[in-house]
């Protein structure tokens, strides 16, 4: 071939690294994982019907995006499989900016913290579809958590020490955390010598096992979770203050969604333990099942938001 065909060749493979660069540098990337094969995928974009189009789903990062694609990737496929749609996962790096998706009509589906189902039943009408049960219950805490060696017995032993904070949304990330400061007079700003957002719980984890962090508010299920996977690691930890019981992060549908494939959806995660597969699925995500929730069961965490500071 002639010289500057490779001189071309490699120019355009030069633009195609500097635009996928430019992409992994923004702020705010959105990352989509599809589940349905290249051929379907074309099909979909041929016929573009609302019987065929890709329902699109998000996964709130209460474990980083690693670990989210890892675990909630075999979930969605297999909701898909059951509702005979098209799915589509969505991620984005903060709560807000899930919040952001379902509140632009980008989401149809998408598992949120317990507060962005709260905010977002009263400020675009999201509809609690169902939430996980854990260990025969379906509820979480928030823990704080420190080093067993640094001496730490209590909230108030935190003064002067470096806090992360999981995500601004986060009840058990942050909210609790911010309600105990709130009951002290206290200012984070002032109380801690440092604050930090990590947006996963299990960052919030490893940065207190690393000694990033003095103390950290992490959601009980990922915690316990953590622990029971990496059990050498765990006894490095000390839980210092428990949250009271807030029911567990629920899987929402927006107002948007029709309300027939709404209760496909809801049918196909509530007997998801019915079948091996999905028995096996939950089991990897250390769920026993889903099971029907309201929003009126949410109460807890309004109370902790007033406590907090951030609802009225």
């Amino acid at each position: 071939m002639p010289k500057g065909w490779f001189l071309l060749r490699r120019f355009a493979l030069l633009l195609l690294v500097l635009v996928i660069l430019g992409g992994c540098a923004s702020g705010r990337p959105t990352r989509t994982v599809r589940f349905s094969s290249p051929a379907s995928q074309q099909e979909v974009a041929a016929d573009a019907s609302p019987e065929t189009k890709p329902l699109r789903v998000a996964a709130a990062s209460i474990i980083s995006p690693q670990e989210t694609i890892r675990s909630y990737g075999l979930f969605f496929a297999h909701l898909e499989k059951q509702v005979g749609r098209p799915i589509e996962l969505l991620q984005r790096k903060t709560y807000e900016e899930t919040y952001d998706l379902l509140r632009f009509g980008t989401l149809d589906l998408a598992l949120v913290c317990t507060y962005v189902a709260v905010k977002g039943h009263d400020e675009i009408g999201l509809e609690v579809l169902a939430a996980p049960q854990v260990g025969g219950k379906a509820e979480y805490q928030s823990f704080i958590i420190v080093r067993a060696d640094k001496g730490v017995g209590s909230f108030l032993e935190l003064a002067g020490k470096r806090f992360a904070f999981t995500d601004p949304l986060s009840s058990s990330g942050r909210l609790y955390p911010l309600a105990l400061l709130r009951e002290m007079n206290a200012d984070p700003g002032t109380f801690f010598a440092s604050t930090t957002y990590t947006y996963s719980h299990d960052n919030s984890i490893k940065a207190v096992v690393q000694g990033v962090a003095d103390g950290a508010a992490v959601d009980s299920l990922v915690y316990d979770q953590w622990v029971r996977r990496n059990p050498d690691l765990a006894i490095s930890l000390k839980v210092i203050d428990r949250s009271p019981a807030m029911p567990s992060p629920p899987l929402v549908a927006s107002k948007r969604l029709d309300p027939a494939l709404r209760e496909s959806f809801r049918n196909a995660v509530l007997s998801m333990h019915e079948t091996p597969e999905g028995k096996k699925i939950l089991a990897d995500l250390g769920i026993d099942r889903f099971v029907p929730l309201r929003m009126e069961d949410y109460e807890p965490v309004r109370q902790i938001a007033r406590r907090a500071g951030v609802l009225k």
